[in-house]
């Protein structure tokens, strides 16, 4: 599987691949960038800046393979006026206008609450209350981002890591030395006059 966020240098370019992040975009126009066939490029004599941005925004330049955990938010309301509510750099929903409704982010997984558009036509909004919800897919590097942090700490913010798959032969080992362990065992409860 393919990181979401990724630094490469192509000949005396640099491309970047990463989640959509609007004040990222903002930073990369702002760096020169160009967008085309889906990644971010840049002259390579810039590459300091592009890093330091990466880092700012996502915590990671993907040039260094990473984890991906799952966040679980609770009890999260937001109203954005005329684009999308966003937490810790993620679309969680966005309406088009006052009656379009709302849709989901990618890799949101929404458990209870409500999303939707409103406001009136020329001041529409994106409206999410009381909201739960899963952010999938997000790098355990951006962990470290203080807003990520600061909610973690609050208690409104859990992280799911992935289950890690274990190794078939340690897995029978350590079944082996479990049995063992059990014979032992039953042997010692034998040995006592009940």
């Amino acid at each position: 599987m393919s990181q979401a966020i990724q630094l490469t240098i192509v000949d005396d370019k640099v491309k970047v691949v990463s989640p959509y992040n609007a004040e990222f975009v903002q930073k990369c126009r702002n760096l020169r960038g160009t967008f085309k066939a889906g990644a971010w490029w840049f002259d390579d004599s810039i590459i300091d800046y592009v890093r330091e941005a990466m880092l700012n925004f996502y915590g990671t330049t993907g040039e260094i393979p990473y984890e991906n955990c799952t966040l679980l938010i609770t009890d999260f309301s937001d109203c954005e006026g005329c684009g999308p509510v966003v937490l810790f750099g993620r679309t969680i929903a966005k309406a088009f206008g006052r009656d379009s409704g709302a849709r989901l982010g990618d890799d949101i997984i929404f458990i209870t609450g409500t999303y939707n558009s409103g406001g009136s036509v020329k001041n529409w909004n994106t409206d999410v209350r009381n909201a739960t919800f899963e952010i999938h897919n997000f790098p355990v590097p951006s962990l470290e981002l203080p807003e990520v942090k600061k909610a973690i700490e609050e208690g409104w913010c859990k992280v799911k890591y992935p289950r890690k798959k274990r190794d078939p032969e340690l897995m029978l080992k350590e079944i082996e030395e479990l049995k063992t362990r059990i014979v032992e065992l039953e042997k010692e409860y034998n040995s006592y006059d009940c």
